[in-house]
């Protein structure tokens, strides 16, 4: 009896050891999840539900075995109710403050200005369709906009037209196996030996098909580098100034995987710069001097501005210099991208933008009156963030105002 007591101390501590160091993984940690979080065998049996605590999923016929109707159905059955990016429908307004968005306003009409006029619904942003959420596909716009050369479908759009759901690096294949998420910086640390980590966020590397809905689609540019902050107890915090996603490279690259074109310099398209190359140069000290309308008492060490957000010229995602915490703002080596002004879901503003275009004075921004309107900037107004009389940020960078 004692040899057996012995042989399970010594089964028990290399469990310890070999079974639970270092390899406790959330389901999204860089690599592809366990197939049945996705994925059904033999579809709902008895009427049961498949996913516990939601409504009956998986309706829908669909060839890859999915517990939702389509692939962002079967995202949102989980990010509806945990890490959302959809709120929950617990209240009668958005409610979720990810740097992403919230898909939320994708289905919400909103007043556009003291004028009078209407944001229409699809306008908010990305139009996945979830047909167990009734996100439907853009009713307006047939394919992305772009400049032709990559055509993507609005048919086809889905969280998974973004996000591999099998976490390949590249070319459908992972060189090395996955041993960490690849979005959360000096937090993941560095790969085991034999190891890689994931892309940022599980985005589509190069070669990837747009999702197995798209056809014809190849992605030409690598996920980007960027240092996300950690969720708490299956939600995200919300963002703030000291706790954003801190972007080092490639971002605007990556979004012309669809929308081909956009990150043209303007004089060549008559569009703002966006990209690697559109360095804020002598922009970076107005960024840092702006405080708000009419306040040019910033320093560099505290200038950072969630609502403006910027990439810092990082291309290794180990090297220095990225903290989701961090609040200094750019140098001139920094540059603008596409998620300076959008976000990549949706929110309360047309084109996924940041703040409200449609006013001179975005601290009056009509959507400030409605009962949801405290979720169209995460819970702060622009007045009570900068003063009563604050314009566009687009001052931060051009000080105009």
């Amino acid at each position: 009896m004692k040899g057996v007591k012995v042989l399970l101390i010594l089964v028990l501590g290399a469990l310890v050891s070999f079974g639970l160091s270092g390899t406790a993984m959330a389901f999204h940690a860089g690599g592809v999840a366990h197939c049945d979080g996705c994925h059904t065998m033999h579809n709902s049996q008895d009427g049961a539900t498949i996913i516990p605590g939601t409504t009956t999923l998986g309706t829908g016929i669909n060839s890859f075995l999915l517990v939702g109707s389509d692939p962002s159905s079967t995202c949102l059955s989980c990010h509806v109710r945990i890490y959302r990016s959809l709120s929950d429908g617990s209240t009668t307004a958005a409610n979720t403050y990810v740097p992403g968005g919230d898909f939320w306003w994708i289905n919400q009409v909103t007043p556009a200005n003291d004028r009078g006029g209407t944001v229409p619904a699809a306008a908010h942003g990305h139009n996945t369709i979830a047909l167990d959420f009734t996100i439907l596909q853009d009713n307006v716009l047939t394919s992305g906009p772009s400049n032709g050369s990559v055509n993507y479908q609005a048919a086809w759009l889905g969280c998974n037209s973004c996000h591999d759901p099998h976490g390949k690096i590249a070319n459908n294949l992972n060189p090395l196996p996955i041993s960490g998420s690849g979005s959360y910086g000096e937090a993941d640390g560095t790969p085991a030996a034999g190891s890689m980590f994931g892309n940022y966020r599980i985005l589509g590397g190069v070669g990837y098909d747009g999702g197995g809905q798209a056809s014809g689609i190849a992605f030409a540019n690598a996920a980007p580098i960027a240092e996300a902050y950690h969720g708490s107890r299956g939600q995200w915090p919300a963002e703030t100034d000291t706790n954003h996603v801190d972007y080092g490279a490639g971002m605007s690259e990556w979004c012309v995987n669809c929308h081909s074109g956009f990150d043209a310099d303007g004089s060549q398209a008559h569009r703002h710069p966006a990209s690697n190359d559109a360095h804020l140069n002598g922009f970076s000290s107005a960024y840092n001097s702006y405080v708000a309308t009419g306040d040019l008492t910033g320093a560099a060490a505290t200038a950072f501005d969630r609502l403006v957000p910027f990439e810092r010229g990082i291309t290794d995602p180990f090297a220095a210099g990225l903290d989701h915490t961090q609040t200094v703002g750019p140098d001139s080596n920094s540059n603008v991208m596409c998620v300076t002004c959008h976000r990549a879901h949706a929110t309360a503003f047309p084109d996924a933008l940041r703040w409200d275009p449609n006013e001179e004075l975005i601290a009056h921004s009509v959507i400030l009156n409605e009962a949801y309107g405290i979720h169209a900037y995460y819970g702060e107004t622009p007045g009570s963030r900068y003063n009563d009389f604050q314009r566009s940020l687009c001052n931060k960078c051009h000080l105009q105002d």
